[in-house]
């Protein structure tokens, strides 16, 4: 085995609309896209689930949602959710770790989360870090603890970062509002659906974020703030001789409706704002490439193994990147994912049609309904899947029920 080092890196909250590399018209993005242009560009990249623990956990065992157990992102999560993926037998950290890795993570979630690590944390238990008036630290602070471990490793190491800065109301982010405090109740006003509109007052409550255009402003600093870090840990890895011995991933968990659908600064619904994500992979030796095929999160341990050469017995949802990446195979034609926020919905995806299907579709966060029971979505003529066309039939009902 060549035991070259694996860090991945993912993003909460992150969409592809909102990042130059996808045509924003502004420049949030300039490392990651200088990262994307040098290695390779997976351009149509849609995670399994809507939120991030069920996203994260297929991040790390290969499985889509159904098969790894969590269903639900915290704290809607079932106790036999936990319970089955605490019998899950391969989880990446632990598989590294029997391999000779050094396994580190920089995060707060815990749980089943920190199976394998020898290090899970945020630095806070050391004294390195005064929490600021946050659930988490900065994205900086992240990358602070991330190279002092690097530094300290004296054998390959896995490295899993979590940056949550561009989780609303970016709490992190500094970014002035230009606007006045009484423009908030009109913002506000404005929001049609009352569950939406008590939805987003609580979460803006002292944030100093009085109209949309603020909310909006402040996530692309938040992507900034991010892209800028995720630049400085790659040319520290650079100078310490080490990134091109670094198998590095760049993800988001899941993406984010800002205003669309109805939906506010919320990751809910299986719209394509909430499960596209950039993602991007520099894989030493191999060239750089921009790809349009589907791929999934779900893909990243297949992925590593083949990469390395390393076997396991074990049967993933996801699959190899190298053969789409050598051009020789296309992994799939549609995608899976379900919404880890409402009770239960699922979808299925091709290049030209959308099918959602909601057998409850109550969302525990905002307490609305963003789903009819059947939806299906002509992407090609309704790209912003605004109009719904589920006539009775479709030919994509198969492949969920």
């Amino acid at each position: 085995m060549d035991k070259k080092n694996i860090i991945i890196i993912v993003v909460d909250a992150f969409r592809p609309k909102n990042l130059s590399l996808f045509g924003y018209n502004k420049e949030t993005d300039n490392c990651i896209k200088k990262i994307a242009q040098e290695n390779i560009n997976f351009t149509n990249c849609f995670s399994s689930a809507n939120s991030t623990a069920p996203s994260v956990t297929s991040i790390l065992t290969g499985k889509n949602p159904s098969n790894h157990g969590i269903l639900h992102q915290l704290p809607y999560t079932a106790p036999q959710e936990i319970e089955k993926v605490e019998k899950e037998k391969f989880w990446l950290p632990e598989y590294l770790q029997d391999k000779g890795y050094e396994t580190i993570a920089v995060d707060w979630l815990g749980l089943w989360f920190k199976r394998g690590f020898g290090y899970y944390g945020e630095g806070a238990e050391q004294g390195m870090f005064s929490k600021p008036n946050s659930p988490f630290i900065s994205s900086e602070q992240t990358m602070e603890l991330a190279k002092s471990k690097i530094q300290k490793s004296t054998k390959p190491f896995f490295l899993f970062l979590h940056l949550w800065d561009t989780h609303f109301p970016f709490p992190n982010t500094d970014c002035s509002s230009q606007s006045n405090s009484e423009l908030l109740e009109k913002t506000l006003n404005l929001i049609q659906d009352p569950n939406q509109r008590e939805y987003l007052r609580k979460r803006v409550a002292n944030r100093k974020l009085n109209t949309i255009q603020d909310m909006i402003n402040k996530y692309d600093a938040s992507i900034i703030d991010v892209d800028k870090q995720i630049g400085a840990l790659r040319n520290f890895l650079e100078i310490k001789g080490l990134w091109d011995n670094t198998l590095t991933f760049i993800l988001g968990d899941h993406g984010v409706n800002l205003t669309e659908h109805g939906i506010y600064f919320s990751p809910s619904g299986l719209f394509d704002d909430s499960l596209h994500v950039p993602f991007i992979a520099h894989l030493p030796g191999v060239e750089k490439k921009q790809i349009t095929e589907f791929v999934q999160n779900t893909d990243i341990v297949p992925t590593i193994l083949d990469y390395l050469n390393l076997e396991t017995n074990e049967t993933f949802d996801g699959k190899s990147l190298l053969p789409l990446i050598q051009g020789n195979k296309i992994l799939r034609d549609k995608v899976f994912f379900s919404d880890g926020l409402c009770s239960k919905i699922k979808g299925v995806r091709t290049k030209t049609r959308k099918l959602i299907m909601a057998e409850d579709n109550f969302c525990n966060p905002c307490k609305g309904k963003h789903h009819e029971k059947i939806e299906e979505y002509d992407l090609i003529n309704d790209p912003k899947e605004t109009k719904n066309i589920f006539s009775g039939e479709s030919e994509l009902m198969k492949f969920l029920k």
